[in-house]
Parts: structure tokens; C-alpha cells; sequence
């Protein structure tokens, strides 16, 4: 049977109109608002003509409606001609009147009306009680067969009808029941209102649901006409938790995307990766919101000190997630290429919610998370550390005066050893205060969300507001943040729709001092470490001790005496224009207005070593960003005899952003009491000030035209013309072309006769996008100051020297990617799924290439080298059990990509170490083969003379000939011949899997995800063993895994002895471990009660109750605190437990 879809073409969202004051946007809100309620509450359409064949009726209910007609082709062949005439009718009238003559019937689902044979029931022998009345229909599936076993259930009662073989039913319910709940394993569970009259019912096919609108770039498509590598995420399947940002839920969620939590403090971005990243000047994943291409806003501001404190912020922090709707990611060249030059990476788009016709529903959630950090450090406690510290010390003093099993020294010939710690005193410590401990507390997030929708056939708005407070497991620091959103879509006239987006967004952060330096200054973490349990964290006066044996680390509870905050303001407005010039042919005008502004205020105590060193340190920072975008389009849209589909667009884009920033710094002050609120009072010999300012522009040409042949035969293609400000003028534009190709094998004759395959088909496609992110590094740069300044007799001038000098040869970075996918359902779409395979070569890297060491610059801003990243990706979802109560479904991803070099720079690989391949992986790890450790009696190594036992071995596998050349063959001494390559840092394969759980009113959704075929350097065994050896020394202390150092008392332990080696650059893969892991990111149990389960109340539709373990545990082999974290200092991820509650009223 073929079926004919007539489908007006979907209205787009694609925003963009330049509102700069937020006042303007409450106006408009508020008149349209005004609107809602003058609105007429349905559709009303004129319809008239005489002998009008129904085919053309049917095309102008179409043109002055939202609806989609879906019939059988055959249906109308020999239906007669009508004569109507009929004003300000419902769509409803209409088709009565133009069918009551014929044997065709309709149901209206939303916004689909399905035409069908109107069924042949027999009449009822029952009359209609006063109280329960027999309703009886069919039930078919959306190729028109009818549906045999369907279950038939009055909503809100226990009474079920099963359909028969030709998919008839007939139920008796109370005459209170105004709806069926129909389902079918396999088909969309559907909820219908009860008619009077036979019903005539049509389930969809469930699992891909390919009848789905995807968002593409400036525009949508169904899911089963896409061509190219595209992923959905509806957030409806995201459990929001514990996220601030809505990508921070994405990880395994979408084959090829990885998302990396590489810290946990509140508000930091993951790293978001779409099928890996060979690109070194990569702007990272372009995020697209509801059509506003948007970036980080303004920077987060630096510290004005060593110690790094702050996060990257995710560039969708402003963004509520419980106000996105889905999530598209554009995965290969030919989905991405329309957004050209900034779309190398990858392309995500954002969907946020919209109002839908009608009556007002208000939406409140609340969320609460208790949190604890996932995993962290054992660190010696007071008594062990006594233990420690006196094992490391006689270790040392057996070494130096060469007692076995170091030497033949006879004890007696020498001092004797004197420990630190005495037996009396170390039975008489305790455990001491954990000073990890006292900077840790336990953490909590609460958040309110509350949102209104609703609307009328011309107006429809979505308003909501959230309050997100997160207090994080690292005293000092903290999130809040504020975030109020406004969509209205109004349509003027039938051919004139506005559309204003507004979201405004204010968040504060208290950041904690995590750090990466060591020392003197190391952060509140590493100073946790380095303090020994025996010296108090506070003393009696108030101060704060240092370690007597080192005093330049800080003391870790100083750092609650520090102030650190973060102040951001982001305002997004954002619409469009939309005007139907003349059928199929759509102009639009988009427009956005992206302001941010961060402000970041930092006081050093002078009860803080650094601040107390300096006289008490101030700093304010300040950044702004501001983004304005203007894009016209021209879209349009034919069907042609029914078998040939046109659609294209062509359009104009120019951007701008702008940013400054602004920075003053002071020390020496009186007292601390003025924080940085008085920074003019210091007494620094030269306060710092600084600026900055740049700005970028985009001017971009696109366009995309479709074809469809009989639904069968898709061809696509796409051209971008970019032009950049980063580029000199012979530069500045370039071309980035796709073309993709679909063949919907399941569509054709002979495929129809294979029962088990419901839906088949191939996808090809080339592209190419690009990257300029190389700043304004083409053109030459003067520098004040610095090396510049001169002095003159006594006085000093400052002088200006140029820091970067000119390419005006530097172009464009390109990345061509082919792409072969297929997609399949099987059983009537039970088993769905999607297997893609790519090849991506990145041409002309974006870098900077060294110069020689007599020119006036280090290096220059250059197009070196090329880079691959092949891969594959499989995508499988399977309904395994649905029945009227229970269902069970199943969602599982993995891919796999390798990023390698394909060409190097040639004056680089000049200088490239021997042991290393041209065409190695991007981020292969080199080092040294170990051997284990060295014991007591074995034969130290030829290479390694001097080694002493504890000390780790190294192999001697290379050497090198008189040439420079590696022989291939041990030569008696250690160098680089010897490294080797020890794996890759990027993981081969990435993974998610799912599975959901409904019983009655109950769900549970159980999440895992992974990487595996990594490797990673262990910070954890290699700390300590580093500060096992300057225990002895700086009194440090160290972490619980040094009681299993080897030792003379000690000759089975695993990690080296901590003595100093004269080898310790080459302990290679000692430390290199693998880094697969499985992680359980969510298992969430729910329950929703409806307002059928309470009739008596008037207040809610429904309520659902929900708990959340977030992070519940990790299976790895890593022996480290979390192969996630970007190092052992990081801000340690965190393990929530999450209470939740929905009211819908």
C-alpha cells in the first residue's frame, strides 16, 4: 500500500532578532501576552467552490492550517467531486461535510489527520445506560493494517479490551471516562479522546520514531529523510540531577561524543569532544541555540596570583537545563558544513522549550542533592605518619652510610640511628586531625524551577525562571546562579510569524585555590598533602602554623581566610521574522544580542603565606563580550506530481564580537579589612594595570538544496562561503562544500516482501568545514613595555617592541570527512539502530612554527602539518518487553576513532626524537620499559650502575649508531634510544548503556558509560613516591599507599623505595597504567501520580517523586583517585544522591 503524506512545511525555529534592552522584551511579552486571551481558542477556515475535487479541498485545509494529511493514495481515486461553502468553520465541520457522502472517516491526532475506509461495525443490541457506554473502532498501525491484540484501556480504570484480527474492538466504560489508552508492543502508547461515534484509531511505529522532526542546520527534517551522521538526545531521557549545565548530562549518551568531567568544582565545563580532536587550534564543539551560534561569552577573569583558582565555564551555563527541549549533535562534514568555518569540531543544537496551544500549564520542580566526593585520598594520619617518617629517615640513613642492604658497612663502625619519633610518642599520638578532612566538607545543590506555557492558535509563549545553589565539597567553594527565559512565537497575520527569544542570566562563584603549582604555591589540596599531622592546622592566637621543617607551603586551612569570587551577567535576545511570501516560498530574518560581562575579585589574607609575604595581595579583573548577528534567508519547499520533493534554502550571515577586558592588582596593605574593595591603598612598589581589546568579524554566504524521489532516493548538498577578520585580505574567505545521498532500501518493492526489516536505509555522504581560530596572529603585533624599557640618566621609559610578526600566508584549517552509515529497524522497529563509518583528514593545521633563535620572535602563526581521525560508531535500541503494564527497553552505543598524524611540518620532523613515528597517534605517550623493582642480591643492571635496591629497572632496549641512527640493539647505557611508545592518552573506544524500567505508575533508568584502550599517568603512585622521599627531608606528608613501599623492612612492597634515584627521570611506564573504566552515572527510581488516582482534587495534573544516585561507583584497573580528573590535584568529582519533585498543575 503506498502512502501519501501531504505536509505543509514545518515553521522553523531558528531565532535571532536584536532586542538589547530587556525592558523592550517585557513589553513585547506583556502585548502579546494580551493576546493569548483575545486569541480565538480553535481554528476557524474558509472553504468554498463548486465540483472541487476533494484533493484540492484537503491542499486549502492544508494551507491555512498547521495539520499533515496521511492517507492511503488510493483512497480519494474515486471519490466525487464537492460543492461547499462554508466561512469561519472548524476543521472539524469541514471534513464532516466533505466525507458524509463517502465511506472515508478521519481521526485527528495533534496535529496529523489520518483518512481511512471508514470500518464496518456492527450496531450495537446495547442502548446507552445513564451510566456506562459501549464504544467501539479499530485500531490500525500507520501503514494501514489493521492492529490484532492491541490493548484497548479506559484511562484511569483497570478495564482493557484486546482488538481482534481484523483490529476491532468494543469496551464499556463509565460514562465518566473521556479517554482510551491504546498500546501495542512495538507502536507509540496513544491517548485518545472517547467519540460517540465508531473510532478509527492509528499507532505510530515506536523505537526511531521516524516520523520525528530533527533540527538541522537552518531548518528541520524528518528523521527518516536525514542523510548525514546526526544524533538526538531527548532531555526527557536525561535525568538532570546534579548538572549545572546541560552538557554535563551528554556523556555516552550519543556515539562519537565524549564527555570528560576533568574537574568537579560547581560550574566547571567538561571537555566535549564529536569524534575526536585532531585539530590544535580546534574553537571546540560549535553550540547552536535555538539557532544562535554562541560561544564562552566573556572570559573567566585570571586570579592575580599563583594559585589558579577558578574554572573554565561551560559556554551553556547560562542556559537552564530544564529548558531545553533536545539536543541534536551534528556528528559528519555534510550535517555540519552549512555552519562552514566554525564547525570543524563538531556541531551541537540546542532546542529549548516552546509554548503549544493550549490552556495555561504551570511546571515546578525541585530538586535537592546531598554530595560527597566520589573517591579521594588516604592520607597518613597522625601516628602512621610518625611510623612513615621514621622508616624513610633510617631507609636514608642506612643509604648514606652504606649499611646492607646498601653497603657493608658494619652498624657498630657508625653513629647510631636516632629517630624522629620516639616509641613513647608515637604510641601516645592518636590519629591527629585529617587535614584533607578539614578543608572537605559534604556538599549540596538545591534548585527551584518554575515554568508557565501555553497559548493560542496565533499566540504561544514559554516562561520560566530557576534558581540553582550548589555549596561543593571543597570549603570556599560554591554556585549560584539565577536564570529567567521568555519564547513567545506570534503569528501577525497567516503569512507573518514573530518569533522573540530572551534569557537572562546572573551567577556568583566562590572558587576554591586548586591549583597546579607546587611549594610555596601549591593549592589547598597539595598544601592538605604536604602538611604534617603532627603541627596543628590552627592555633590557639588564631594563626596558622607552618610546617617547622618547610615553611613554604602554606598551611591548607589558611586558605579559608582567602576571598575569591566570580561575578557573571549574560543576556541572550534573540528572534526572527518570518514571511510567507507566496506558497512554498518563505523569507526570514534572524537577529541575536549576546552580552556577558565577569568580574572576578580576589584578597590574599595576610593570614595566608603568599598574602603574608607580599603585605596581603588584591586583584579585580573584569571581562565583557559582546556578539551580534544578523542572518537572512530565503527557503523554499515543492512537491511535485507527488513523487518529486524540492526544498532549499540559500542565505546571508554576519557576525561580530567584540571583547575588553580590564585588570588592577596592589599589595601592601594595612590591614585586611578592606578586602578589595580599597585596592588604591596599597603600598606596592609597581601596581599592576593592565587592558585589552579585540574584535572579530564573520561574513558568511550558505546555502543547501534537497531532493526526494517517491521517498526512496534522497540527494543533498550544501556550499558555505566564510569570510574571517583573522585572515590577511588575500585570505580571508573560503569555501566549504558537502554533498550527501540517501536510498531508503525499505521502501522498495522487493524489500517489502521481508517481513523482519521495517525499515532499511544507506546514507552517504563528503563535506569539508573549517577552523580560523588562530586570533589575529596573522598580522604583526607591537608590544609596551617588558624587555622594551630603557632607562634614560635616572629615569625609566617605556618602549615598544614587536612581539609577533606577520603571515600574510596563513589560511584557513579544512577538514574533508566521508561518511558511509546505515540505518535499520527490524520487527516493527523493536530493534532499531545505526552504524556509521568515517574518515576525516584536517588540512593545513592552524599552529605556530618555531624560528631560528636570532630572529626578533620565537615562532610565527602557520599553516603545519595534517592529521586523520578514522573511526566507526553503532547505535542499538531494542524494546525487549511491552506489555499493558511493564516494559523494558534498552539503549546501547560504542564508538571508536583514532586521531593520527598524516603529515608533519618538515622542519619539525627534523627534530622529532627517533623512537618516534611520523604517523603516530596524536597524543601517543613515549617512555622507558621498566623492569620491576630492584631486590636484595639481584645483578644491578649494565646500564644503570649505582642502582640500589627499591629502585625501579629500567630496560636497555636501543641504541644508537655513530650516524644518530637507532641500531635496534642494547648498547650498555640508558638514553632516548631506549623509549619506546606506551599507548595513547585519547581512548580508542567510547561507550554508554541503558536500560529503562516501567511498571504502573513506577520507572527505573539505570546508565553506565565508558572509555576503554587508554593509557594515563598514574599522579597518584608517582606523588607518593615523591613525597615519600621528602618526608624525611621537608617533614611532608604523604599518602596512605606509602606503607607499601619497598624498604629493607619491608622487600615485597610494591612502590619504589623513595629514596632518591639518580635514575628517576627514566621510571617510564612504572607509573603509566591503564585507564578503561565503567562508570554508573545515574540510577534513577520515580513514581507519578495522575489526577485520575485523586478525583476530588482540582489542583495538579500530575506529580512525580524521584530519586537519583548519581556516580554511584567506577570499574577500572586505574589504582588512581579517577581516570577522568586531569590530574591528582583536581577538584574531586562527586557522588549525589538527588531527591525530585514535579508538580503539573
Amino acid at each position: 500500500m503506498k502512502l501519501l503524506p501531504k505536509c505543509k512545511p514545518k515553521k522553523n525555529w531558528l531565532n535571532s532578532q536584536t532586542w538589547k534592552v530587556m525592558k523592550l522584551s517585557t513589553i513585547l511579552f506583556v502585548v502579546l501576552t494580551f493576546q493569548v486571551s483575545a486569541g480565538v481558542s480553535s481554528q476557524t477556515i474558509a472553504v468554498s467552490g463548486k465540483k472541487v475535487p476533494l484533493k484540492k479541498v484537503l491542499s486549502d485545509v492544508k494551507k491555512q492550517t498547521d495539520y499533515v494529511f496521511f492517507y492511503d493514495v488510493n483512497l480519494l481515486k474515486d471519490t466525487p467531486p464537492v460543492t461547499i461553502n462554508l466561512v469561519d468553520a472548524s476543521v472539524e465541520k469541514v471534513l464532516a461535510e466533505i466525507f458524509k457522502n463517502t465511506s472515508i472517516t478521519w481521526v485527528i491526532q495533534g496535529k496529523t489527520i489520518s483518512l481511512i475506509s471508514r470500518p464496518e461495525i456492527p450496531k450495537s443490541t446495547t442502548e446507552l445506560s445513564l451510566i456506562k457506554r459501549q464504544i467501539n473502532g479499530k485500531v490500525y498501525d500507520d501503514k494501514g493494517q489493521p492492529l490484532s491484540g492491541a490493548n484497548v484501556k479506559g484511562k484511569g480504570t483497570s478495564i482493557v479490551a484486546k482488538t481482534d484480527i481484523d483490529g476491532s474492538f468494543s469496551i464499556e466504560l463509565p460514562d465518566t471516562i473521556n479517554s482510551l489508552i491504546i498500546s501495542f508492543i512495538g507502536m507509540e502508547t496513544l491517548e485518545v479522546p472517547v467519540t460517540n461515534s465508531p473510532m478509527t484509531i492509528i499507532l505510530k511505529s515506536e523505537g526511531q520514531k521516524l516520523e520525528d522532526v530533527v533540527v538541522i542546520g537552518y531548518g528541520t527534517t524528518k528523521r527518516k529523510d536525514v542523510t548525514g551522521a546526526i544524533s538526538t538526545i531527548k532531555t526527557t531521557e536525561i535525568p538532570k540531577g546534579a548538572n549545572t549545565s546541560i552538557d554535563q548530562a551528554l556523556g555516552g549518551r550519543a556515539a562519537g561524543l565524549i564527555v570528560t568531567q576533568t574537574s568537579g568544582q560547581p560550574g566547571a565545563a567538561p571537555t566535549v569532544q564529536i569524534r575526536g580532536n585532531a585539530s590544535f587550534a580546534s574553537y571546540g564543539v560549535l553550540y547552536v541555540v535555538d539557532g544562535v551560534p554562541i560561544d564562552s561569552g566573556a572570559d573567566e577573569p585570571g586570579s592575580g596570583s599563583p594559585f589558579g583558582a577558578g574554572v573554565s565555564r561551560s559556554p551553556l551555563n547560562f542556559i537552564n537545563p530544564n529548558d531545553v527541549e533536545s539536543v541534536e549533535v551534528l556528528k559528519d562534514a555534510s550535517a555540519a558544513a552549512i555552519y562552514g568555518a566554525r564547525a570543524g569540531a563538531g556541531v551541537i543544537l540546542i532546542t529549548t522549550k516552546r509554548g503549544k496551544k493550549g490552556e495555561p500549564k504551570v511546571n515546578y520542580s525541585f530538586t535537592g542533592a546531598y554530595q560527597e566526593p566520589a573517591d579521594f585520598y588516604d592520607i597518613l594520619n597522625k601516628q602512621d605518619y610518625m611510623v612513615e617518617r621514621n622508616r624513610i629517615t633510617k631507609e636514608k640513613y642506612l643509604l648514606t652510610q652504606k649499611i646492607a642492604p646498601y653497603g657493608n658497612t658494619d652498624p657498630s663502625s657508625v653513629p647510631a640511628f636516632v629517630p624522629k619519633f620516639s616509641q613513647s610518642e608515637i604510641d601516645n599520638a592518636g590519629t591527629g586531625i585529617n587535614a584533607i578532612d578539614a578543608v572537605t566538607q559534604s556538599g549540596f545543590i538545591r534548585q527551584h524551577d518554575l515554568s508557565i506555557s501555553g497559548g493560542t492558535d496565533k499566540t504561544k509563549y514559554f516562561v520560566s525562571g530557576n534558581f540553582l545553589d550548589q555549596e561543593g565539597v571543597i570549603k570556599t567553594s560554591s554556585y549560584k546562579r539565577y536564570t529567567g527565559r521568555i519564547n513567545l512565537d506570534q503569528m501577525i497575520t497567516d503569512k507573518l510569524k514573530v518569533s522573540v527569544n530572551v534569557v537572562e542570566t546572573k551567577s556568583f562563584s566562590d572558587n576554591a585555590s586548586i591549583g597546579t603549582g607546587e611549594n610555596e604555591n601549591a593549592g589547598i589540596i597539595l598544601s592538605a598533602f604536604y602538611h604534617p599531622p603532627t603541627v596543628d592546622l590552627i592555633a590557639p592566637d588564631g594563626s596558622y602554623p607552618l610546617n617547622p621543617d618547610y615553611k613554604n607551603s602554606p598551611n591548607p586551612l589558611s586558605f579559608l581566610e582567602n576571598t575569591d569570587e566570580t561575578i557573571l551577567n549574560r543576556l541572550l535576545t534573540s528572534g526572527y521574522v518570518e514571511w510567507e511570501i507566496i506558497k512554498d516560498l518563505k523569507a526570514r530574518g534572524n537577529f541575536s544580542y549576546d552580552q556577558s560581562h565577569s568580574k572576578r575579585n580576589v584578597y590574599l589574607s595576610k593570614l595566608f603565606l603568599y598574602g603574608l609575604r607580599n603585605g596581603g595581595v588584591a586583584s579585580i579583573s573584569e571581562y565583557s563580550s559582546n556578539t551580534s548577528l544578523a542572518e537572512y534567508t530565503l527557503a523554499y519547499k515543492k512537491t511535485l506530481n507527488e513523487n518529486h520533493h524540492l526544498n532549499g534554502i540559500v542565505g546571508y550571515s554576519y557576525q561580530v564580537r567584540s571583547r575588553d577586558g580590564f585588570s588592577a592588582g596592589n599589595s601592601q596593605f594595612l590591614t585586611d579589612s578592606f578586602l578589595f574593595n580599597s585596592i588604591q591603598v596599597g603600598q606596592a612598589p609597581r601596581p599592576s594595570v593592565s587592558s585589552s581589546k579585540d574584535e572579530q568579524v564573520w561574513a558568511s554566504y550558505f546555502g543547501r538544496l534537497g531532493y526526494d524521489y517517491r521517498g526512496k532516493y534522497i540527494l543533498q548538498g550544501s556550499i558555505r562561503r566564510d569570510g574571517s577578520s583573522n585572515f590577511a585580505e588575500n585570505k580571508k574567505y573560503g569555501w566549504f562544500p558537502s554533498v550527501s545521498a540517501g536510498w531508503k532500501i525499505s521502501n522498495e518493492e522487493f524489500m517489502k516482501k521481508v517481513p523482519v526489516i521495517s525499515f532499511l536505509k544507506l546514507r552517504a555522504s563528503y563535506g569539508t568545514t573549517g577552523n580560523s581560530n588562530i586570533g589575529a596572529n596573522a598580522f604583526a603585533f607591537y608590544t609596551a613595555g617588558g624587555g622594551a624599557n630603557y632607562t634614560f640618566g635616572n629615569t625609566q621609559t617605556t618602549g615598544v617592541y614587536q612581539s609577533q610578526i606577520a603571515n600574510p600566508e596563513l589560511s584557513w584549517e579544512t577538514a574533508a570527512e566521508i561518511n558511509l552509515g546505515l540505518d535499520f529497524g527490524l520487527f516493527n522497529d523493536r530493534i532499531t539502530g545505526t552504524f556509521e563509518v568515517y574518515d576525516k583528514t584536517i588540512s593545513d593545521l592552524l599552529s605556530y612554527k618555531p624560528l631560528p633563535s636570532f630572529s626578533i620572535v620565537s615562532s610565527v602563526a602557520s599553516n603545519v602539518g595534517k592529521t586523520q581521525s578514522r573511526g566507526f560508531e553503532f547505535t542499538l535500541k531494542t524494546i525487549n518487553i511491552k506489555s499493558n503494564d511493564f516494559s523494558w527497553i534498552t539503549d546501547f552505543n560504542i564508538a571508536h576513532n583514532k586521531d593520527t598524524w598524516k603529515e608533519r611540518d618538515p622542519e619539525v620532523v627534523k627534530t622529532l626524537r627517533k623512537f618516534v613515528g611520523v604517523n603516530d597517534p596524536i597524543r601517543a605517550i613515549y617512555g622507558y620499559q621498566t623492569d620491576g623493582i630492584l631486590q636484595i642480591g639481584e645483578t644491578v643492571p649494565a646500564a644503570m650502575p649505582g642502582l640500589q635496591p627499591g629502585m625501579v629497572k629500567v630496560k636497555d632496549l636501543n641504541g644508537y649508531d655513530a650516524n644518530g641512527n637507532l641500531t635496534g640493539k642494547p648498547d650498555g647505557q640508558l638514553s632516548s634510544a631506549d623509549a619506546v611508545y606506551l599507548g595513547n592518552a585519547d581512548p580508542g573506544y567510547s561507550y554508554g548503556f541503558g536500560n529503562t524500567f516501567k511498571y504502573k505508575r513506577f520507572d527505573l533508568n539505570i546508565f553506565m558509560y565508558g572509555m576503554f584502550d587508554r593509557v594515563k599517568y598514574n599522579d597518584d603512585m608517582a606523588v607518593a613516591y615523591d613525597l615519600s622521599s621528602k618526608m624525611g627531608a621537608f617533614g611532608w606528608n604523604a599518602l596512605d599507599m606509602v606503607k607499601d613501599r619497598w624498604a629493607s623492612d619491608n622487600t615485597s612492597g610494591k612502590n619504589p623505595s623513595g629514596l632518591i634515584n639518580p635514575y628517576g627521570s627514566y621510571t617510564g611506564n612504572f607509573f603509566r597504567e591503564k585507564a578503561d573504566f565503567l562508570k554508573c552515572r545515574n540510577i534513577t527510581l520515580g513514581y507519578t501520580m495522575t489526577k485520575e488516582m485523586f478525583p476530588n482534587q482540582k489542583i495538579f495534573e500530575s506529580l512525580r517523586l524521584s530519586i537519583d544516585a548519581q556516580n554511584l561507583f567506577t570499574v577500572t584497573p586505574y589504582s588512581g583517585i579517577d581516570p577522568e580528573l586531569s590530574s591528582f590535584i583536581a577538584y574531586p568529582a562527586q557522588t549525589s544522591i538527588i531527591l525530585g519533585l514535579n508538580v503539573i498543575f
